[in-house]
């Protein structure tokens, strides 16, 4: 398909936003048949690979605010995908781990991502899938580097 010429025109920052807001559209309403929230993906993938991370870790990895995560994580524990357990070592940290159900929708939300994701470069040659890539994280250590 051929480049529409307002698309040439905009930053490569809009670019990106907009490529992101259809993809994360994408990626909600697939979610959302399984009962998931949108916000709910990236915390079950997480979770689902460090389990065991208080709050604030959880957050701070993320990089959301601690009021949005509370948040979140107070409707995830109430829709039964996760637990907060007490620290065997430190009774005053709060462990969160997935429960049966969190790891299988987890599951489930990695397997929409990898669909929403196939479908978002499927117009790219593998080369072009790879260097969009390598720009991408590029891009993406420099902003880290720069404060974010």
């Amino acid at each position: 398909m051929k480049p529409d010429l307002k698309h040439e025109d905009m930053p490569v920052g809009m670019l990106i936003h907009h490529v992101t807001r259809i993809h994360m559209d994408r990626i909600r309403t697939n979610l959302e048949s399984y009962g998931v929230q949108r916000t709910y993906g990236p915390i079950l993938r997480e979770l689902s690979m460090s389990e065991g991370m208080t709050q604030k870790e959880l957050a701070e990895n993320m990089r959301i605010t601690a009021p949005s995560m509370s948040i979140n994580l107070q409707k995830m524990e109430n829709a039964g995908f996760l637990l907060r357990k007490p620290d065997d070592r430190d009774m005053r940290q709060i462990k969160l781990y997935l429960t049966d159900e969190g790891r299988e929708t987890a599951g489930k939300a990695e397997r929409e991502i990898a669909l929403a994701d196939l479908k978002l470069i499927e117009s790219l040659s593998v080369e072009e899938k790879n260097e969009l890539k390598r720009l991408l994280i590029k891009i993406l250590v420099n902003q880290e580097g720069n404060g974010g």
